[in-house]
């Protein structure tokens, strides 16, 4: 009996393409999964409301997930290849952004509750110009040190360290343009 099958150099890479891009799927939506649930855990527990705190953990989510499909869109448009390396990216993305989401959420609430008459647009305004500068310090030294993998003489570790040093930006700049203006909104709806 005679059987025939694929193999070779090509099958092999084209079969670690799949898996690669599975496992980001995977490990991205696990890691959103439990954000979003941790989010809204801690939510219910700082207002007591349910109903309130799944509206703060959820408005405070999406966001962050724009990030990782801004992260990915960037990464297809501009030809990264998904390896062992950036495989994590979105994972990584997700963690790194709820922080910033994290902080500045809660100013944007200290806010509201010590000076509920100014509005969103002033909770903005300090949240921003406080808590927004301590996260842009962080988020440059935190690209500085990514941005040293571009030294290496590994290409997937240089890709990583790029991928990331982007994921980095638009995480901060997703929490203090586009978190703040909603969960500014928000705030003053449960105020009103």
């Amino acid at each position: 009996s005679f059987e025939a099958s694929l193999s070779g150099r090509s099958l092999i890479l084209a079969q670690i393409t799949a898996d690669v891009a599975e496992a980001a799927v995977v490990s991205t939506s696990v890691v959103a999964g439990v954000i979003l649930l941790m989010l809204l855990v801690i939510q219910t527990g700082r207002t007591g409301d349910p109903v309130r705190g799944i509206k703060r953990g959820f408005v405070a989510w999406l966001p962050l997930m724009a990030v990782v499909a801004w992260v990915f869109g960037i990464m297809g448009y501009t030809g990264f290849q998904l390896n062992s390396q950036t495989v994590t990216i979105g994972a990584l993305t997700l963690g790194l952004g709820v922080d910033y989401a994290i902080h500045i959420a809660t100013r944007l609430e200290e806010e509201a509750e010590h000076d509920p008459q100014a509005g969103p647009e002033v909770w903005v305004s300090r949240a921003v110009s406080t808590t927004g500068r301590a996260m842009g310090a962080a988020a440059i030294t935190t690209a500085g040190g990514f941005s040293v993998l571009n030294l290496s003489s590994l290409v997937p570790l240089q890709l990583f360290g790029q991928a990331f040093v982007v994921a980095i930006a638009l995480a901060l700049i997703s929490s203090l343009f586009v978190l703040t203006p909603l969960y500014a909104k928000l705030l003053e709806g449960e105020i009103a």
